[in-house]
């Protein structure tokens, strides 16, 4: 007698499955629905793409920002939210500008506080409304100072929305600074794509780090990470300067 999943015997002209084999085709059908819900579940949920911009001080990330969106806007008629953290200084307020005068130079964005970028959903919610379609995508730019950054974006793409973000991987201890650099998970995740913006030192060479100048000085390594009147420079590794750090 063969043994296997699939025996079955006829009766009355029917083919009536064993137990074993009722018991197989039973799991397996299970299991496909539950595939196939699972897949069904991915691509309804998850249809929003990251765009990460990365780079040290001087590296354009803001023009290179400034300029996707412009380009969303005015070729893809895109309606386009720009986010700015309460940290960010280097503008005015509800203002993002570009150091670099040759792109895009400014743009109007929302501000909200560094610590909270949850309040923002309520006010996405209020211009859909008021426009009366759907948001296609959200820029954030400094994304290092937000906190819950890898949470709200993952939050946002959940939700179908496009996001990108611009920001400092490492702060001026050469760390990394805030959650930039767990972007890159959602990325390879939730599909996307990383775009990496090179400066360079005033040698010549790559610059890797944001130098941080207090009065002309390398500020040491026990100065804030957020602190206001500093000034920064790209530097290679080379001419990167850390007084006080530990090892």
């Amino acid at each position: 007698m063969q043994s296997g999943k699939r025996s079955s015997k006829r009766e009355g002209g029917l083919i009536a499955e064993s137990p074993a084999a009722f018991r197989w085709n039973t799991w397996r059908k299970g299991r496909l629905s539950r595939d196939n819900g699972y897949r069904k579940m991915l691509e309804t949920t998850v249809t929003g793409k990251l765009e990460l911009i990365v780079g040290t001080m001087r590296s354009n990330k803001t023009a290179e920002l400034l300029r996707r969106i412009e380009t969303r806007r005015q070729y893809a008629r895109q309606y386009v939210m720009l986010l700015k953290p309460s940290d960010d200084t280097k503008a005015a307020v509800g203002l993002v500008e570009s150091r670099n005068l040759n792109g895009c130079g400014k743009m109007e964005a929302v501000e909200f506080r560094s610590s909270d970028p949850w309040t923002v959903l309520p006010v996405m919610a209020a211009i859909e409304q008021k426009i009366g379609k759907r948001i296609e995508c959200v820029a954030i730019d400094e994304g290092q100072f937000v906190k819950d950054l890898f949470a709200f974006t993952k939050r946002l793409l959940e939700s179908g929305y496009d996001v990108m973000v611009s920001g400092l991987e490492l702060d001026f201890r050469g760390m990394p600074f805030g959650e930039m650099l767990d972007l890159s998970w959602l990325v390879r995740t939730y599909s996307g794509n990383i775009t990496e913006l090179i400066a360079y030192c005033s040698c010549g060479a790559r610059a890797l780090y944001p130098q941080r100048l207090v009065d002309g000085k390398p500020a040491s390594y026990d100065s804030p990470i957020i602190m206001a009147g500093d000034f920064y420079e790209p530097r290679c590794a080379e001419h990167f300067v850390l007084p006080g750090r530990p090892h």
